[in-house]
């Protein structure tokens, strides 16, 4: 199970489904629906479209792929979407239907993946914010219920960002805090309200030990030497350097951390892993070795999909012997989304996709 950006034709892409928006009659239509067509051969397509005869707004139906099958398509899942007139007139729950529609043949027909462009924005016009809040709403809540890859389609990267007005946002809080970042200074007369202010987590959250735990601090010379502040000199012995490592890594064992969340929130083990794009094996391995620490991708991910705020999540990363990076896009962006409470991983997927960053799921 996972989601995936990917730049392609989608007539191009090697899924078991893909998904076209198609006219309701049985015509073969402009863009991407003529191009789906043409690909899997126009008049074989057009006599099993036929079969179907019309279908309504919101609804899908499917067909094979005929000549797609070189590409290991078997299925064209044909969807009706709505032209987007000010969003008063159900146009939102037409969409939302063709995407409800569209995912529940992909599993009737036992696909295990799928692969479908951002519907109603293009001849449809749906505003793209509208549209992706709406796929990434409908996507995740499929992905909750079943293991099956999805893969959004973005056909060309450079002209089409899939959401702008977060692009800009993003921009904004990356010339503020990414170290060196270089791109163009945003037109704003007070930087000082622009963004809330970024601080550290609390020492306490993130501090491996206790100040009473040191017995003495560590003296620089050329030859390492350990001073009591007292006048009686001691020596620390390997074993007290073995205690001071076990309990520190005791406290802040990432497992243990990990599991707490989990309770205090009141989630189950399976919401996590899922909203975190990782699959149950992977997890059980994450919860059961308390030596294993995985990457800090993956630690990032369950972070969000935990849901949690700044500081917290933070303390979480330190758990695991993480921080964000402020010479890192990638981490500025992930401290961006925290800020602003995006915790879903597909929308923060999207935002790291536009600002030409590796997405959480694997390419």
């Amino acid at each position: 199970m996972s989601f995936k950006i990917v730049r392609n034709d989608i007539t191009k892409v090697c899924a078991d489904a893909i998904v076209n928006t198609a006219n309701p009659m049985p015509l073969v239509g402009s863009g991407t629906d003529a191009a789906v067509y043409e690909a899997a051969g126009r008049e074989k397509l057009l006599a099993a479209r036929k079969e179907i005869g019309v279908i309504e707004r919101g609804q899908s139906a499917w067909t094979p792929a005929f000549n797609l099958k070189k590409h290991g398509v078997k299925y064209i899942i044909h969807t009706i979407g709505v032209f987007y007139r000010d969003g008063s007139h159900g146009e939102k729950d037409i969409l939302r239907s063709c995407y409800r529609t569209a995912l529940e043949l992909v599993a009737e027909l036992g696909c295990k993946s799928v692969a479908l462009p951002l519907l109603a924005s293009g001849n449809y016009r749906f505003p793209k914010d509208i549209a992706l809040q709406i796929a990434v709403e409908e996507i995740s809540r499929f992905l909750l219920e079943h293991e099956i890859d999805v893969f959004l389609v973005v056909y060309d990267a450079e002209s089409y960002k899939i959401s702008e007005k977060l692009f800009d946002d993003v921009e904004d809080f990356l010339f503020d805090n990414l170290d060196g970042y270089e791109g163009e200074e945003p037109a704003r007369e007070d930087f000082s309200d622009a963004h809330v202010t970024v601080t550290g987590a609390p020492a306490s959250a993130v501090r491996l030990f206790d100040e009473s735990e040191l017995r003495r601090p560590i003296k620089a010379s050329s030859a390492v030497s350990f001073e009591p502040q007292s006048d009686d000199k001691k020596e620390i012995t390997p074993i007290d350097v073995d205690a001071f490592i076990r309990i520190s890594k005791d406290r802040l064992n990432f497992q243990n951390t990990l599991m707490q969340l989990i309770a205090d929130r009141k989630l189950d083990n399976a919401s996590v892993y899922k909203k975190a794009c990782i699959d149950k094996k992977f997890f059980s391995k994450i919860i059961s070795n308390k030596d294993y620490v995985p990457k800090k991708h993956t630690v990032m991910a369950l972070g969000l999909a935990l849901e949690l705020p700044l500081a917290e999540y933070e303390a979480f990363l330190a758990s695991a012997g993480y921080a964000f990076m402020p010479s890192s896009k990638f981490d500025m962006i992930v401290k961006f989304c925290v800020i602003n409470q995006i915790y879903n991983l597909i929308r923060v997927d999207v935002i790291l996709y536009d600002h030409g960053e590796k997405c959480f799921a694997p390419s």
